[in-house]
């Protein structure tokens, strides 16, 4: 088996935009990714956050700097797009790591009420 990049999703959402909610909310959501597929910050090649423009207390990226071992890792906040109707206090992350693992074998994470946005990837291990 060899090593290839691969792409591990996950959304989470808070009940208000403050630094606290965003602070446990992204901590959340990257426990649950980095323990359903098992990798280490030496693994990360970057992580991309998005957050809607309702949330603007904090950064993601400066809570996941504070991970052990991520303070290396290239880390991108964005401005989620808006559409007309989409879930609003969410916060969307891809993480892109090398791995082992095939494709069927990462696991991504949509937690609270982002379950709404992939209920088939949900089911698969993070609730």
């Amino acid at each position: 088996m060899e090593w290839k990049v691969r792409g591990i999703r996950g959304a989470t959402t808070v009940e208000e935009n403050s630094v606290e909610a965003i602070k446990d909310a992204v901590t959340e959501l990257l426990d649950e990714i980095e323990n359903h597929n098992q990798f280490n910050s030496e693994d990360i090649i970057c992580v991309f956050f998005t957050v809607t423009s309702d949330l603007n207390s904090i950064f993601p990226a400066a809570i996941a700097r504070h991970r052990p071992g991520w303070d290396k890792v290239p880390l991108l906040d964005l401005q989620q797009m808006y559409v007309s109707g989409s879930l609003d206090h969410c916060i969307r992350v891809l993480i892109q790591v090398n791995t082992l693992k095939p494709q069927s074998g990462i696991v991504h994470c949509y937690l609270r009420n982002a379950t709404k946005l992939r209920p088939d990837l949900s089911l698969k291990g993070c609730l």
